[in-house]
């Protein structure tokens, strides 16, 4: 996938004048519209698959890391640090995107941030001095 460049991002250029003041408030609470879906057994059916397909693409960090049949002791000294302190890593919500891409390196990935809107097609983030234009080498 090409990464976007900034100018090709779409911009709402709508003034305040333009928008009524409700038209960005929901009419429905999200409780309200799940009990919605859990009354209609079709949409409740496609609900669930749904959450099944995002399950499948959903991974946590000791997932990966054993679907890549590595131990934590092999991550660790790939990453020259404690296996205790990868076990920490695994079980963090919380971590600098630098720390998650070694972890990630360690294990013979590449990390990706996309970033997905409901109007437009998924953009490449980019973080930190990387940019589209330099060779994979530099990155």
């Amino acid at each position: 996938m090409e990464a976007a460049h900034p100018t090709d991002l779409p911009v709402d250029k709508a003034s305040l004048d333009e928008v009524q003041l409700d038209a960005w408030q929901h009419k429905i609470t999200p409780d309200a519209f799940y009990d919605e879906v859990k009354a209609d057994s079709r949409a409740r059916g496609r609900l669930e698959a749904v959450l099944a397909e995002i399950n499948e693409r959903q991974a946590t960090l000791a997932q990966v890391r054993k679907a890549r049949e590595l131990t934590q002791a092999t991550i660790a000294e790939l990453l020259e640090m404690d296996q205790s302190e990868v076990s920490r890593l695994e079980h963090r919500s919380n971590m600098m995107l630098s720390t998650l891409r070694s972890f990630i390196r360690a294990t013979g990935g590449e990390l990706q941030l996309i970033v997905t809107f409901p109007d437009a097609e998924p953009v490449e983030l980019l973080v930190g001095s990387r940019t589209a234009d330099q060779p994979a080498e530099l990155r």
